[in-house]
């Protein structure tokens, strides 16, 4: 997700379309999210981390099970009947755009996201170790390619959770190694015609990557999930705050205090769903527990971590355990990562190779930060159209650094408000920056991307997100739509 990404803490991640506010208490701080940078790392992450050896200790080779092939490596030759793009990328900023058509007819500019058509030869690809599917390497792609099997088996599965998605293939294919693999998009269900794939990006109605994620798995709430533990032996419900959630908190409490490798996953059920508090410091205490390998057993028994394996119709969910100095302790020495922090992010698995090893998921975040970058901006376009008018437009005020969102929203109402001819419209003060917000917020909702996992050393979504440096002692768990019955939501 965002995938951070993309912002602020998560408390602004559900209200997209307001501008950011300075966050006053140090969780809050801590657990800000960081928006495309972080994205980017993932593709990149960090080189791991040195360590003194004996001198006759070899190293083993990792088995990595993604590769990646150079743009201008795969056969990318047109075939009869296909047409489109082959690759295209979004921008990673909104930008000001004049806009045609809608209402209000005398606001003409729009906020878009810019596009551009990528090809072959400069488009590289991580492809699964089986071959079946390969992913655009940037940071967010808009596409992936798969062989016909992974997308029936993936949509069989999404259609299992009530998923408000389906895969449908067309447009163009590629061929790498052995296989010929199909260009797969996402199409919303009631949508899912290969020929919807050919004009603009499907709107996933969301952009908060736990509310994209929840529709994803089939949750019908936009920020409740069932956490699943032992391959679906024990189950709990996650119902994040703005921050964090304290059932996983109390699952790490209990995964830090398991040093004798005890702890099983009806004890840690139990400990997620118990009224205790966490002990003192549980940042510090979960993140120098697990470092290096120091609970793998206990990870394993539970299915966490880098041991969490979620399916299509599945998903992942990532949490950030606070220490009190702020810093990770999950490496060593312990590391200080900034103010960009994400206090969690979830991601929906929406396919898998057919060898079970890699996994595709449909990821999103709120861009707040580049929300109110673009409002900004487009507030200075429509105050200099208002003033070039002059008379009553000249009273008008630009923004200042000190203005709150109320401050901000009655500045942009006002400048609306004058430039609107219409009378019908005018009666509707508010309208024209509703009818803005929605247009931004329906191009966010378009900002999704996918992004491959895969089950060699370092490859997991877990170990990818901790590697990212966006997360702080940081605890992984296998997500799904909740079932009836499992508990309630009051934490």
């Amino acid at each position: 997700m965002r995938i951070g990404l993309h912002q602020r803490a998560e408390r602004q991640r559900d209200t997209p379309g307001t501008t950011p506010v300075r966050q006053d208490t140090a969780l809050a701080e801590l657990h800000r999210t960081a928006g495309n940078a972080a994205l980017s790392r993932l593709l990149t992450p960090a080189a791991p981390r040195e360590r003194e050896s004996a001198p006759d200790e070899r190293e083993s080779v990792p088995l990595q099970r993604i590769a990646t092939h150079e743009g201008g490596s795969y056969d990318a030759q047109d075939r009869p009947g296909e047409r489109g793009p082959f690759f295209v990328a979004q921008g990673p900023e909104p930008r000001v755009a004049m806009g045609g058509g809608g209402e209000p007819r005398d606001v003409r500019e729009r906020l878009r996201y810019e596009l551009a058509e990528v090809g072959p030869a400069d488009a590289p690809l991580r492809v699964a170790d089986d071959g079946t599917l390969a992913v655009h390497g940037v940071a967010e792609p808009k596409e992936f390619y798969a062989v016909q099997a992974v997308v029936d088996s993936a949509n069989e599965a999404l259609r299992a959770a009530n998923s408000t998605v389906e895969l449908v293939t067309g447009g163009r294919s590629i061929g790498v190694g052995a296989h010929r693999l199909l260009r797969v998009r996402p199409s919303v269900v009631r949508d899912a015609t290969a020929q919807s794939q050919l004009g603009p990006f499907v709107s996933l109605l969301r952009s908060t990557c736990i509310s994209v994620a929840c529709s994803l798995i089939g949750s019908e709430h936009a920020k409740r999930a069932q956490a699943v533990l032992g391959g679906g032996d024990g189950n709990f419900l996650l119902t994040p705050n703005s921050d964090s959630d304290a059932r996983a908190n109390r699952l790490a409490d209990a995964v830090a205090g398991d040093t004798a490798s005890t702890l099983d996953v009806a004890g840690a059920v139990a400990a997620a769903d118990g009224a205790h508090t966490p002990g003192p410091d549980l940042g510090r205490r979960y993140g120098e527990a697990t470092r290096d390998g120091g609970r793998d057993a206990t990870e394993q028994r539970l299915g966490i971590n880098k041991y969490a394996s979620p399916g299509p119709g599945d998903g992942f969910a990532i949490f950030s355990m606070l220490a009190q100095d702020g810093l990770d302790h999950s490496v060593a020495p312990a590391a200080e990562r900034g103010e960009d922090v994400w206090g969690y992010h979830f991601a929906a698995v929406v396919a898998r190779s057919l060898d079970g090893t890699c996994q595709v998921t449909l990821e999103n975040y709120a861009r707040n930060e580049f929300d109110a970058r673009a409002r900004s901006e487009l507030y200075e376009v429509l105050l200099q159209r208002a003033n070039a008018s002059r008379g009553w437009f000249a009273q008008l005020k630009p923004l200042l650094e000190s203005d709150d969102q109320h401050a901000f929203k009655a500045k942009f109402d006002e400048v609306l408000a004058a430039l609107v001819s219409d009378p019908e419209v005018r009666k509707k003060r508010g309208m024209p920056r509703l009818q803005l917000q929605q247009d931004f917020e329906d191009h966010t909702c378009r900002s999704w991307f996918f992004r491959v996992y895969g089950g060699g050393p370092g490859e997991s979504f877990h170990e990818q997100q901790a590697a990212s440096g966006y997360f702080n002692n940081p605890m992984t768990l296998r997500v799904s739509r909740p079932q009836p019955g499992v508990n309630s939501p009051a934490q």
